[in-house]
């Protein structure tokens, strides 16, 4: 931490008189509510590829994701069904749910909502398994081609929403984009590209969600947002109360606020895992698996993690604690065989012919230390825990090089075998994504079409706790290879004033603004 001067002070001292209305807001004369937020980029969830935090105040999901994991809770829609086959699926629309516009929404908005999905959407493939849509009375019947469990977690997430069929019907795709109003707490009644929007509230929301406890229209009813806010200048903003809600800060902005005693922070993480993979070909320092498991035995998590000041925490499964089907077999199994063990690490490795000979406190055999390059990404938590693992691994004779480069060109590497080592991150709450996106390198062991039949198999079973069990084999048996390491999951925050109620963040990181209040 850096030494106060006589400026910081200063600074200190006005932000504190800036912060004298703090007492009016409690007495609930406070009527906006303002969020800084990162830029939007329409109101048409099915065109977009990314919907900050912020935008779930416009548009909610047609249903919502269960942070325990397990089958959807109620949204939009309720009462989902999935039929023993997996093949047929239903939904209720109940009545009394009403658009911005005044206009309820009905089930032929469901039917006409994904299928416009499906033909713009970045996303459609996570639902392309809906081969055909009817709907009786309330009700939405899907027909799919296969089951898919990762439709469940589309059916749940923000850009699977609802708007008006007679706005789909009427509108091009470009009107869509920031004329559509999908149904929602809030909708947009003016926006300025790359400087922020005002929302006003939405008298005819209703929502059947049962983490929330205000299930109406919303008690603020008007909301600004700031787009793209340098730090510096939101925090002194925040300190000062010009606005209330930031949806992310840097560890280094967590650690001023630590310090305010009017600022509330509170952990905001998406489902993610950072991992790393050992390239294993002819020649390379891990060709050898002795090798791979002197590394993989040597990381301490616990002590990692905590160079990072609470931005990351340790992960010992792929499919991470607060992903679906996430297997805590699998962890126990990761845990127990393939990790906080350096005294075997070193017994490994002598027992394979690696000794010190030349007393350089690096291990060698046939006269070449045991050496790799590891391509850590140039910001956030990468480098610090790559230097600490450096750290660890010469404790057992391992000679790490680090190399920080832009996460891009790590990915490229790994795809092209140009690589020793290095650091990658899936973001996804649903687990085949992540089992299907996770190998990098296609020459590695475990990448093949045994490995991808694995995941399909589990993907299209039909029983949340059948298919939680072959998760976790999946990844039991992708362990048995050594090459592909979960290694930590980043921490996210977000920082309000306290006198903004109502902020409550779920084990998933998913935040629902329903029972946002002064």
């Amino acid at each position: 931490m850096k030494k106060r001067s006589m400026a910081f002070m200063l600074i200190t001292a006005m932000a504190a008189a800036a912060m004298a209305p703090a007492a009016v807001y409690a007495d609930e004369a406070k009527e906006v509510f303002v969020l800084a937020d990162d830029e939007w980029y329409g109101t048409d969830l099915y065109q977009q590829d990314s919907w900050s935090s912020g935008q779930g105040l416009i548009a909610d999901p047609l249903f919502t994701l269960n942070p325990d994991g397990g089958d959807l809770l109620d949204g939009i829609c309720t009462d989902l069904t999935v039929s023993e086959d997996g093949l047929t699926m239903t939904m209720t629309v109940p009545e009394g749910k009403y658009y911005a516009t005044g206009e309820q929404v009905e089930p032929e908005d469901v039917v006409a909502s994904i299928e416009w999905g499906k033909e713009v959407s970045p996303y459609a493939d996570g639902y392309s398994n809906i081969e055909s849509m009817e709907t009786d009375g309330r009700n939405v019947i899907l027909h799919l081609s296969e089951f898919r469990s990762d439709l469940l977690y589309y059916l749940g997430e923000c850009f699977m929403g609802v708007i008006d069929k007679d706005q789909l019907d009427s509108m091009s795709q470009d009107e869509l984009m920031w004329g559509a109003v999908p149904y929602g707490m809030y909708s947009v009644e003016s926006y300025e590209p790359g400087t922020g929007a005002t929302l006003v509230a939405n008298e005819g929301y209703k929502t059947d969600n049962p983490l929330v406890e205000n299930k109406g229209a919303a008690a603020v009813k008007t909301v600004e947002v700031k787009f793209n806010m340098e730090e510096f200048t939101m925090l002194e903003e925040l300190k000062a109360g010009d606005i209330d809600f930031t949806t992310g800060i840097s560890m280094d902005g967590k650690m001023q606020m630590e310090s305010q005693e009017d600022v509330i922070l509170a952990e905001k993480t998406y489902p993610n895992i950072e991992y790393f993979e050992m390239q294993t070909d002819e020649g390379s320092a891990f060709e050898d698996i002795a090798v791979r498991q002197a590394v993989a035995l040597t990381i301490n998590r616990e002590d990692l993690c905590a160079l990072t000041d609470g931005a990351a925490v340790p992960a010992y499964s792929m499919i991470y604690d607060s992903v679906q089907n996430f297997s805590q077999e699998a962890k126990d199994d990761f845990t127990a065989n393939y990790s906080n063990d350096p005294e075997k690490a070193k017994q490994i490795l002598e027992e394979a012919g690696y000794t010190d000979s030349d007393g350089d406190g690096y291990v060698d055999k046939d006269g070449v230390n045991v050496e790799f390059t590891y391509y850590t990404r140039s910001s956030g938590t990468s480098v610090i825990i790559a230097q600490g693992l450096q750290e660890q691994l010469a404790q057992v004779g391992i000679l790490m090089n680090i190399e920080s480069i832009d996460w891009n060109y790590i990915y490229e590497n790994i795809n092209n075998d140009e690589y020793d080592a290095g650091i990658e991150v899936l973001e996804w709450a649903e687990p085949m994504l992540v089992l299907n996106c996770c190998y990098y390198d296609m020459d590695a062991p475990g990448n093949d079409d045994a490995y991808y039949e694995s995941v399909s198999d589990a993907a299209s079973t039909v029983d949340t706790d059948e298919r939680t069990a072959k998760v976790g084999e999946i990844q039991k048996k992708m362990f048995e290879n050594w090459n592909i390491i979960p290694f930590y999951s980043d921490i996210n925050y977000i920082a309000y004033k306290d006198y903004v109620k109502g902020i409550t963040v779920h084990s998933d990181g998913a935040l629902y603004w329903n029972d946002l209040s002064f």
